[in-house]
């Protein structure tokens, strides 16, 4: 009876948390372009209430709607620059492809596929480790553009009330 060897499984599993490790790069990258998406539109909505409040003859800005304008806009250009920077390129550690080459030569080649496999994983896992950080660190920028935006949604909300309790 042969005993299965446990490196095959081990590979595969650092292999699937790679994969994985890539595939939320992209949702997180994709949550990014969201946040830039909505925060801009509410931002050129921002700008093109302000175009008609200055063009109107009669229309004057209520002072308490002003300052929740003012951090609304302000806000709402923080979350798209947070968004902006999820997505930013971030230099990875690089796969140690130099540590593979080897492998690929005369006499490693035709030696036992453990020791192969076992350098692959190797492998793998600096490249899965080196994308979970950079995961973590766009994470963190998707939440703080997050908040900003809801922070720039309360400000206008702010403003409106001030709007509406005036008129």
């Amino acid at each position: 009876m042969s005993i299965e060897q446990a490196g095959p499984l081990i590979a595969g599993l650092i292999t699937k948390e790679l994969d994985a490790q890539r595939a939320i790069t992209a949702s997180l990258q994709s949550r990014g372009l969201a946040v830039i998406s909505s925060a801009g539109t509410l931002v050129t909505l921002l700008f093109g209430l302000s175009a008609v409040a200055t063009t109107a003859e009669h229309f004057k800005l209520p002072g308490p709607a002003k300052p929740p304008l003012y951090a609304a806009a302000v806000l709402l250009v923080a979350a798209a620059v947070a968004g902006i920077v999820t997505n930013a390129p971030r230099t990875v550690k690089a796969t140690a492809l130099a540590r593979l080459r080897p492998l690929v030569e005369a006499p490693y080649w035709e030696y036992p596929a453990g020791p192969a496999q076992q350098e692959v994983a190797r492998t793998q896992l600096a490249a899965a480790e080196a994308v979970r950080a950079g995961n973590q660190v766009r994470a963190r920028w998707l939440l703080i553009g997050i908040i900003l935006e809801i922070a720039g949604i309360a400000s206008t909300m702010v403003a409106v009330i001030a709007l509406i309790a005036k008129g």
